[in-house]
């Protein structure tokens, strides 16, 4: 699974961005290795649902200091983590290519494999 997160967002992504990583989606699904993608809205429209002290509490966004925002998340089937680093950073390459002054970085998370069930 790959999150990207921002650190700068100069703007409303360019139409030109949606365009590379549409391109980008169309080849990995071609190939069969892209399961899903998704953008996330803004944290304005979301909330955090926290466990501590033992409570549940539910806070609506916007949230203070908020530095580093994930903005979307895809996940692909590929066969170890070089190949994944080459999907994040063919990514990251469509940002620079089409929208200046966007920066952040991606997260390369391995998915846990659930235990066969007997």
């Amino acid at each position: 699974m790959m999150l990207v997160h921002e650190t700068t967002r100069p703007g409303d992504p360019p139409m030109e961005l949606f365009a590379a990583i549409g391109a980008l989606g169309a080849r990995e699904s071609e190939a069969g290795t892209l399961v899903e993608v998704g953008g996330l809205l803004p944290i304005e429209a979301g909330s955090v649902v926290t466990l501590a002290a033992g409570a549940i509490a539910t806070t609506d966004g916007p949230f203070v200091e908020a530095r580093e925002l994930v903005g979307g998340y895809s996940v692909y089937d590929v066969a170890d983590l070089a190949e994944a680093n080459a999907k994040a950073q063919a990514f990251l390459q469509a940002h620079l290519d089409t929208w200046p002054g966007w920066e952040g970085w991606v997260e390369v998370r391995p998915v846990m494999e659930q235990p066969a069930q007997p």
